[in-house]
Parts: structure tokens; C-alpha cells; sequence
């Protein structure tokens, strides 16, 4: 019996990230995050040292 797929064949899929992209948008997350938390650390002292 014949192989009926090409050898060559690749199945069709969207264009994967490459590591250094990843890599970035990694970093530009952790970045994010961590200024997010900055952020809600600072209202965290207003609001307590208001209530005093």
C-alpha cells in the first residue's frame, strides 16, 4: 500500500512565537504585574494611614 501523505506535508498552523519574542512578552508581563502591585500596595498605605 501506498503512503498517501507526502512526506513533506505539514499540517497548516499559525505561525508560532520564537523563543526571544516570548521571552519579551514574558518580561513585559512580569514588568506589568510588578507595577500593578506597586500601585496597589500605595493605595493599600493611603487608605490605612487615612483612617487613622
Amino acid at each position: 500500500m501506498r503512503d498517501v501523505m507526502p512526506r513533506q506535508y505539514l499540517p497548516l498552523r499559525p505561525h508560532r512565537i520564537t523563543r526571544g519574542k516570548r521571552k519579551m512578552r514574558e518580561k513585559r508581563t512580569a514588568h506589568a504585574l510588578m507595577g500593578f502591585g506597586i500601585v496597589l500596595a500605595c493605595v493599600e498605605l493611603y487608605v490605612i494611614l487615612g483612617s487613622i
